[in-house]
C-alpha cells in the first residue's frame, strides 16, 4: 500500500535545492563533510552535471521533511553511492526513513542510475540502513573502521568517538574484467564475491612493474579525518609512494586512511605485501570501483578502535570484522617485532 502521508519527488529546481541545507543543519549543523549540500547553487550544479541525483520528501502541507540522494564518488563513472538519507528530527521518524531508504534502493526512482551498481556506506552505530540494504538484496563487501567522526551526529548520536561504515553493494551489470587476488586474502575475497554476479577470480602473483608511474586519485575529508586513495595502476617505486603517503597522512592527522587497489592488476599480490609491511590491513572488496573490482586496505591512525561499539546486522559482516581484527593485530605485531 502506498503511504499517502508523504510525497517523494526529485530535486529539479533551485527553490527545491534551497530546502536541502536546512535538513542537513538540523542533523549535522555545519559539520557534514560534503559542503555542496549547504549551497543550493552548488547542489544544482552537481545535479546538472549528472554527478548527483536527489529527492525530497514532503508532507501533505508541502513542508520538506526528508532527503535522499545518489552520487558519483568512484573512479568508475558507472558506479553510484546511495546515501545522505535524512529525516528532520521529530518529523516522520523511522516510517519516513524507511520510505526514503526503499526509494533510493530502487534505481528506477532516481535518474541516471543505469550503470554497474549502487552501494551504500552504512553506519555501524545502529542497524537501520544495514537492515534495509540486506533485505533488498545488497551484499556486505567491506568494513571501514573509524571512518566518521561521532561528534558530527546530532540524531542517533553514537556512544563512541568514531563510527565504522559497512560497504553494501548491489550489482547491476555483469563484470567483464578478471579480479586478481592477493594470496593472503584469496579465501576471504572468494567468500565476499560469492553473493555478487559471477566473475573470473585469478591469483595476483605477477611481479610489480619496474617502470612507469602510479596512477591514483583521492578524496580527503578533513572534518571527518578520512582519506581515501584509489590506485588504478602502479609504477616503479611503490614502496616509496607508500612511505610518502603515510608521511602526508601523519601531517594531516588522518584517522581513517583507506587505499583501494584495482584488482585488475595482476601484480596486486606484491603490492599488498609491501602495504602489510607498513601496517596496512584488510578492509574488503569494493566491487566495480574501477570498472574492475577494488581491494581495500586500511590503517587507523591516532586512536584505538572501539570494537564493542561496531554493530553489524548480518553474520557475513560479523565474520568480516573478525577477519579484519585478527589480521590487523597480526600485522601490527609483525611491525613491532621488526
Amino acid at each position: 500500500m502506498p503511504d499517502n502521508r508523504y510525497r517523494i519527488r526529485p530535486v529539479t529546481s533551485l527553490s527545491e535545492a534551497a530546502e536541502v541545507p536546512g535538513l542537513f543543519r538540523a542533523i549535522y549543523g555545519d559539520a557534514f563533510p560534503v559542503q555542496y549540500v549547504y549551497d543550493a547553487t552548488l547542489l544544482m550544479a552537481e545535479l546538472s552535471a549528472g554527478r548527483l541525483a536527489a529527492s525530497l520528501a514532503f508532507d501533505q502541507a508541502g513542508t520538506p521533511l526528508g532527503y535522499v540522494s545518489a552520487f558519483k564518488c568512484a573512479p568508475n563513472p558507472l558506479l553510484w553511492e546511495g546515501g545522505n538519507l535524512l529525516v528532520r528530527p521529530g518529523c516522520g521518524g523511522d516510517d519516513l526513513a524507511w520510505l526514503l531508504l526503499q526509494h533510493y534502493l530502487e534505481p528506477e526512482n532516481l535518474p541516471y542510475l543505469k550503470g554497474d551498481g549502487i552501494f551504500s556506506e552504512s553506519v555501524c552505530h545502529h542497524y537501520f540502513t544495514q537492515v534495509g540494504c540486506a533485505k533488498t538484496g545488497f551484499s556486505d563487501c567491506a568494513l571501514m573502521l573509524d571512518q566518521m567522526d561521532g561528534a558530527s551526529f546530532r540524531e542517533h548520536a553514537p556512544e563512541t568517538e568514531r563510527v565504522a561504515c559497512l560497504l553494501q553493494f548491489y550489482e547491476q551489470s555483469d563484470p567483464l574484467e578478471a579480479c586478481y587476488l592477493p594470496e593472503p586474502y584469496a579465501d576471504i575475497l572468494h567468500r565476499l564475491a560469492r553473493s555478487l554476479r559471477p566473475r573470473v577470480l585469478l591469483p595476483g602473483a605477477a611481479a610489480l612493474p619496474g617502470s612507469g608511474t602510479t596512477v591514483w586519485s583521492d578524496h580527503w575529508y578533513a572534518d571527518a579525518g578520512m582519506w581515501r586513495v584509489s590506485i588504478s595502476s602502479i609504477g616503479s617505486g611503490w614502496g616509496e609512494f607508500l612511505d610518502e603517503l603515510l608521511a602526508q597522512a601523519a601531517q594531516r592527522r588522518v584517522v581513517s586512511l583507506q587505499l583501494i587497489l584495482s584488482a585488475g592488476m595482476p601484480y596486486v599480490g606484491e603490492a599488498v605485501q609491501l602495504m602489510r609491511q607498513r601496517g596496512f590491513f584488510f578492509g574488503g572488496l569494493f566491487p566495480r570501483w574501477f570498472g574492475a573490482d577494488g581491494i581495500m586496505l586500511q590503517q587507523v591512525l591516532v586512536k584505538e578502535t572501539d570494537y564493542g561499539q561496531i554493530k553489524l546486522y548480518t553474520a557475513e559482516a560479523r565474520e568480516l570484522l573478525a577477519f579484519i581484527r585478527a589480521e590487523r593485530e597480526q600485522t601490527q605485531n609483525k611491525g613491532e617485532q621488526q
